[in-house]
């Protein structure tokens, strides 16, 4: 009852939305779901297969800056109740809460046996399969970026003009050259620091590691969101979470002129 009841809800506010806007501006993204944009402009990236085979714009940038101070994010298994969540991976190895990054520092990948072995590394127990017919290759468990100090009003509040992504409706990524576009589902504008006009066909456009050295503010209210993550013909459960984060500047492509 209570998903049919939000479903409906956005409906009704699409059905009244104006087009979205277009060009750069600053973009508060939602809590809970919001961590999707996370999950694939960053998460895939520091899969070590991916970083392994050159083909993510995070390799050879562990110990590197990519983010301000203020943004720190985990891979973490063991989250009580979170979807990715479980005792081991499937290879085997105990669930563990992983830094990926520290105070806006790669910190480190994320780890399957196999390709720890080849780095001289430890499993970061991120060894997942859809199932017994598929081999384990390296997936994140429960991604998420740790909460910060700001109230979500006073996130939304310094901003003069910009828009507001509530929740989206997938995208795509090319771990290779970090470059995004995201379907944003519910979008409002925001007009001397409140929420204002719901918006329609917008989407987020934009590069990751660009998009994750802008954001300049992380709220208070976190929440994780449950959701399946698909990569390489396997589908596993998976958490994304954060509060509400600002990117000083990102490109939003919409139809209003």
């Amino acid at each position: 009852a209570a998903l049919g009841e939000e479903a409906a809800g956005k409906a009704l506010t699409l059905l009244g939305a104006d087009p979205a806007p277009a060009g750069s501006m600053p973009v508060v993204v939602g809590k809970g779901f919001g961590g999707v944009l996370f999950h694939e402009m960053t998460g895939h990236g520091l899969e070590s297969d991916a970083v392994q085979k050159g083909a993510s714009v995070y390799a050879g940038k562990v110990g590197e800056k990519v983010a301000e101070p203020l943004v720190t994010a985990y891979d973490d298994g063991r989250l009580p109740g979170a979807w990715g969540t479980g005792a081991i991976d499937d290879e085997g190895v105990p669930s563990r809460k992983t830094p990926v990054i520290e105070e806006g520092k790669v910190s480190s990948y994320l780890y399957d046996v196999v390709r720890a072995r080849k780095d001289g590394a430890d499993s970061t127990s991120n060894g997942r399969r859809e199932s017994f017919r598929h081999l384990p290759i390296p997936r994140m468990t429960n991604t998420y970026i740790a909460p910060g100090d700001p109230e979500p009003d006073e996130i939304i509040s310094e901003v003069e003009r910009g828009f507001y992504a509530v929740s989206f409706a997938g995208g795509q990524v090319d771990p290779a050259t970090g470059d995004f576009v995201f379907g944003v589902s519910e979008g409002y504008l925001i007009e001397g620091g409140k929420v204002t006009t719901p918006c329609r066909g917008a989407t987020l456009i934009g590069n990751c590691l660009d998009a994750l050295g802008r954001i300049d503010a992380v709220g208070n209210d976190f929440e994780m969101k449950t959701g399946f993550c698909g990569k390489g013909g396997q589908r596993v459960p998976v958490g994304t979470g954060q509060g509400h984060v600002r990117i000083g500047e990102l490109t939003v492509g919409g139809t209003a002129v």
